[in-house]
């Protein structure tokens, strides 16, 4: 079926092919048309809004978005090993989150990359692949989809008319064990612009050895990206790319390891490590219609293949097989339908279907090249489809005054068939779960005086479970796992204090039923389970910017969180584990005819590492510097150094983890080197 869409629209698309007529030397300027929200000043944005510009992805030879993302209040992204297994939360806990993501929609240039059941694919998207990006968190989430933790807009970079830009990227540094070798990076690309369309292909190749023994990674992407502008003011997009990505399963450790033998990797003795082959394919159209109308639609095909023998201690291991295909459709719709002298009136609609079919496989340890036959666990199809529809009315009034209503229906189903396995013996399984949820949003916004906003919004949302979370690994039963539900509230206060000085200020809420939480089996083996009671996320948000001259730049920003069961949990009142209970920074960035130079400081607070409460991870701080210089020919040339004080920490907590198996260090101090060339 996928297939007949893509022929189809490629039929259209070579069909609509013609010229439009551009000044020389410009930017090709794409529509803008944001998918859900109708476009808003600034100053009258009813929620909390970061954006993220290209100097600040591209610092620190990042490998991900890690270093980026932390650098938003209130969200954490940990990483096991630079460019390793990587996890999301926004203004939420790791208990929810023990890989990838949740709660958090992803698009890239108006795509939707969040898959039928929740999971975001975010090793997907490399720093050397994005100019910008936003992130939408708390209850203004619910008008791109429902998820209730934020939603995640990957912006990649123009084409410019009629010019030919390439570019490479070269890197290399330490991993801080002196044994593993080298960590290094490779990437080129061309973007290629001409009268009416642009073309960019981009190649990337990583490997790293990692820190520990068993922390290495490695990967090679590849992504094609095609801009054409018809002569009737449409723009047709076409997107395709190859991932072909692995990466080790190192395991936890306990805290006297920790002091002892920091690299120890309990996962080597079970090769536990992930392989995933993922594609993609897609096409957007975007115009602005001569009576007003603004309208665009993205439809994108992916494919997906996972091998992983995860087993990371002598009590429990086994090895899984997955395969996926699937596709997302994306229509927006906007129109301002009244502009008066006081109030102007904002109309929008937004249809999004997502459907995907998963095979899991999954046998007691790693089929053998002996033609040994190995015990199966379970053999599992899951098909997983989720429908929203929602319309928003935006009433403003002048310049200072904006109010936005929101009503949106989600609906989504899975079904699960298959077989479940026990000595050797197959039972038939099948099950299936539909949920519709009525997500409700309004948000308001107000300037007060010149330059200082007040605002307040408040919505429900949802998130679903996910395929990782299917199957009980102890006893090899389904997770019958449902819906969790979530009603948000947030309020602050954004001002421009001078020319030099801004800041927001964000109190949240969010209250979530039927919480999906993971938890850890006497056999050190992770399940997840629906808590009765709840749980509830408050926090304190703050960031303030201050441009001490034209080339000094000094931003600061931090949480406060008071995240915690529910009253009506087994552990009430008690903080929720993986939400550190402070988190701030400092970024300081300055810029001369020379180069650049940054420093960064992040600190996170203590952090709970349990559901009683009583184990917590000590606070720590890290400090990144770097110095880039420009050199002749268009290069430039990076040097660097990360957690420059030396600081022991762990980057990913194991969560409730037996036997005191808490901790999976963070790499001491590493340099790297880092060189770009524009041609």
């Amino acid at each position: 079926m996928v297939g007949k869409y893509f022929l189809a629209l490629a039929v259209l698309f070579t069909a609509s092919l013609s010229s439009i007529h551009l000044s020389a030397q410009t930017v090709l300027e794409t529509v803008q048309v944001e998918a859900y929200r109708l476009s808003t000043p600034e100053t009258l944005i009813p929620g909390a809004l970061y954006i993220v510009d290209s100097a600040a992805i591209h610092s620190f030879a990042a490998s991900d978005l890690s270093s980026a993302l932390n650098g938003i209040p209130g969200v954490k992204m940990e990483t096991r090993g630079d460019g390793g297994s990587r996890r999301l939360h926004v203004r939420g806990s790791a208990l929810r989150s023990p890989y990838s993501v949740r709660n958090t929609m992803l698009f890239y240039d108006g795509f939707v990359l969040t898959e039928a059941d929740g999971n975001s694919p975010l090793e997907w998207i490399d720093p050397d692949l994005v100019q910008s990006l936003s992130l939408v968190s708390g209850p203004a989430a619910a008008s791109f989809g429902g998820a209730y933790g934020g939603a995640l807009n990957i912006y990649t970079p123009s084409f410019t008319k009629s010019d030919t830009h390439a570019w490479v990227h070269a890197q290399a540094g330490t991993t801080g064990n002196n044994d593993q070798g080298m960590n290094t990076r490779i990437s080129s690309g061309v973007d290629v612009g001409f009268e009416n369309m642009g073309v960019s292909i981009t190649a990337i190749m990583t490997d790293n050895p990692g820190y520990r023994t068993w922390e290495w990674n490695n990967k090679t992407q590849l992504n094609l990206r095609f801009k054409y502008f018809d002569k009737a003011g449409g723009i047709h997009s076409i997107l395709t790319g190859h991932y072909d990505g692995a990466w080790a399963l190192p395991g936890a450790i306990k805290q006297s390891q920790v002091d002892t033998l920091p690299t120890a990797s309990p996962g080597e003795d079970f090769n536990a490590h992930v392989t995933r082959v993922r594609d993609i394919a897609g096409y957007k159209f975007e115009k602005i219609f001569n009576s007003g109308w603004e309208f665009s639609t993205s439809l994108l095909g992916r494919f997906t293949s996972k091998t992983n023998p995860y087993g990371t201690s002598q009590f429990y291991k086994g090895y899984k097989e997955e395969s996926g295909s699937g596709y997302s459709l994306l229509a927006s719709a906007g129109k301002n339908l009244y502009e008066g002298i006081v109030w102007s009136f904002d109309f929008e609609m937004t249809v999004m279907h997502l459907n995907d079919k998963i095979q899991i496989t999954e046998w007691e340890d790693e089929p053998s090249p002996l033609t040994v036959i190995m015990p199966m666990r379970y053999d599992l199809t899951m098909n997983a489809q989720q429908n929203f529809v929602s319309s928003s009315w935006v009433a403003t009034h002048g310049n200072n005054f904006r109010i936005e209503g929101q009503i949106g229906l989600s609906n989504r189903s899975r079904a699960i068939l298959g077989s479940l396995y026990t000595d050797n013996s197959s039972t038939p399984h099948s099950s299936e779960k539909t949920h519709s949820t009525i997500l409700p949003r309004i948000g308001v916004s107000w300037e007060v005086a010149s330059g200082y906003s007040l605002f307040a919004q408040a919505s429900t949302g949802f998130s679903d479970p996910t395929a990782f979370e299917l199957v009980n690994p102890e006893d090899g039963q389904i997770s019958d796992l449902d819906s969790e539900s979530a009603f948000g509230m947030e309020m602050g206060v954004r001002g421009q204090v001078s020319d030099k000085v801004k800041f927001g200020f964000t109190a949240y809420q969010s209250n979530v039923n039927s919480a999906i939480l993971q938890v850890v089996q006497e056999n050190d083996a992770i399940a997840f389970a629906n808590i009765d009671g709840g749980l509830v996320m408050r926090g304190l948000e703050i960031e303030i910017t201050y441009s001490v001259s034209d080339q000094m730049n000094l931003r600061a920003y931090g949480s406060q969180t008071l995240h915690h069961f529910g009253e009506e949990t087994d552990h009430a009142g008690i903080a929720l584990p993986g939400s550190p209970r402070s988190s701030g920074g400092i970024q300081l960035n300055s810029n001369f005819a020379w180069g650049t130079a940054r420093l960064n400081t992040r600190h996170i607070g203590k952090t709970p590492l349990n559901n009683e409460g009583d184990i917590e991870m000590d606070a720590y701080s890290v400090i990144d510097a770097s110095v880039s210089v420009n050199l002749p020919y268009d290069m430039s040339l990076e040097l660097g150094a990360r957690n420059i004080l030396d600081a022991e920490y762990s980057a990913w907590p194991q969560l409730n983890g037996v036997y005191g198996k808490f901790y999976n260090p963070a790499p001491p101090r590493t340099a790297y080197l880092s060189i770009r060339w524009s041609i």
